[in-house]
């Protein structure tokens, strides 16, 4: 499609007497496009406005909900759907995305604990087969949050059974 600036300088360079293939090289089309640029007389007339979106009607209440820090698009659809809108997910997903980069984002606030001061565990009962028998193993997977962790494994629960590091 031809802009109005090329169509200008379409104009000057056949009035200069340049051929309509070098003119065609030059703007980069095909010599047939020249030809009828230049025999329609004029730039191309600007298109029709746009035609409206089915979700036109709704951009209030979208805009609502993402001012409410609404941004599940589902959710904001399924809201849509029960005031009457007819149009699909993909035209709301379309219609939010370039909106997403506005949000405000919520910092991540880390807590930390002093080195040595806060131990995770977690508790497992593993069904395996040791030496030709099937037995239960408990583990318990002791980590701290500031270094590595340990493993442990007992035949029973009790406390007394599991080795303990000093």
């Amino acid at each position: 499609m031809l802009r109005r600036e090329d169509f200008m300088m379409i104009h000057a360079w056949a009035k200069r007497g340049l051929y309509l293939c070098d003119i065609a090289k030059q703007v980069g089309v095909h010599p047939r496009t020249i030809r009828r640029a230049l025999a329609r007389g004029g730039a191309p007339a600007a298109r029709a406005s746009r035609r409206g979106s089915r979700l036109d009607r709704y951009r209030a209440d979208i805009d609502r909900l993402l001012a409410e820090d609404v941004w599940n698009a589902v959710v904001i659809f399924r809201e849509l759907q029960a005031k009457g809108y007819t149009g699909r997910l993909s035209i709301l997903r379309d219609y939010i995305r370039p909106k997403r980069a506005l949000r405000v984002r919520r910092a991540t606030v880390r807590f930390e604990t002093a080195p040595g001061r806060q131990l995770q565990s977690d508790w497992a009962d593993h069904r395996t087969r040791i030496a030709g028998r099937e037995i239960t193993v408990h583990v318990i997977v002791n980590t701290l949050g500031s270094r590595g962790g340990s493993i442990s494994g007992a035949r029973t629960a009790r406390m007394r059974s599991i080795p303990m590091k000093g």
